[in-house]
């Protein structure tokens, strides 16, 4: 199972010897008449059905002040549920989001909780077809974070090869995320294996592969014509800004986020651009 795979291998926690390991409920609600619900909750049972670890897996984009108070709900609520030790395992798509997820909660005199930060460079490379099919999941993971580096092919290649091991709606969800995530180098590299190699992939990968680089190209271009030159450029310039704050492990509000991402005047964009360098908060920009 993928979070057991990530939790020994990106997170280095060895996790203890079991029988079974199932998706269970992620409803972590207290006694209190308030609901917390995590992303997924693994649990590792042992062969007579005992709960030997609980594995809460969250994904988290962005920064969110709000997660330094569930989280400890999650961990502690559960914990009480079934008994056993907890760990909650966060996934980061970017390094800045992980360096902020890991870091310590201080609940107080009674102690603290630290989430596991699980980033890309700490995910696995995946070039082995049979174990992209063992673990299918994790195959994409690994295709997303190492699609920049030198075996950035091959581990998409090892992910095509694993999708057949998977149902129609599953195809379609992973390859629709790979490609709206990949990078534009790495999302050719992908068009390029669908289109020139495809006697080496199962019928099914390639169909919903092929319909998407179609489909995609079809938007793109009625995409670029209706926005035109000079609103690409200002979201060039606003991805630019995000990037940087995100880098420097700065918190950034939606409200700010979403100021950001919607403004149009690129000569507002370039000033603040370069304060994203230097500004000690996201909102500083703005000043």
């Amino acid at each position: 199972m993928i979070a057991v795979e990530l939790l020994r291998d990106a997170a280095g926690v060895q996790p203890p010897p079991f029988a079974t390991a199932t998706v269970e409920a992620v409803d972590c609600t207290q006694l209190a008449p308030v609901e917390f619900r995590a992303d997924s909750v693994v649990v590792l049972r042992d062969a007579e059905g005992k709960a030997e670890l609980a594995l809460i897996v969250e994904v988290q984009n962005r920064h969110d002040a709000r997660k330094r108070f569930s989280w400890p709900v999650y961990a502690t609520a559960l914990r009480a549920r079934l008994e056993c030790p907890t760990a909650l395992m966060v996934i980061c798509r970017s390094a800045g989001v992980a360096r902020w997820c890991e870091q310590v909660i201080n609940l107080g005199p009674s102690g603290t909780i630290t989430p596991l930060a699980v980033q890309p460079t700490r995910i696995p490379l995946i070039i082995d077809p049979v174990k992209a099919r063992a673990y299918p999941e994790l195959a994409v993971l690994s295709a997303l974070a190492h699609a920049e580096e030198p075996e950035g092919r091959a581990a998409l290649e090892a992910m095509i090869t694993a999708m057949d091991t998977l149902d129609e709606d599953r195809i379609k969800l992973y390859l629709n995320y790979v490609f709206d995530a990949l990078p534009t180098v790495a999302r050719k590299h992908l068009e390029e294996i669908v289109t020139t190699t495809s006697d080496r992939y199962e019928r099914a990968a390639r169909q919903y592969l092929s319909h998407w680089v179609e489909q995609g190209r079809q938007e793109g271009l009625a995409e670029g014509l209706a926005e035109g030159l000079a609103e690409g450029l200002a979201k060039g310039e606003a991805d630019s800004i995000l990037a940087v704050l995100d880098a420097r492990g700065l918190e950034i509000s939606p409200d700010t986020h979403n100021r950001i991402a919607r403004c149009k005047d690129p000569d507002l964009l370039r000033a603040w651009v370069r304060r994203a360098a230097i500004v000690n908060s996201a909102d500083e920009i703005f000043t």
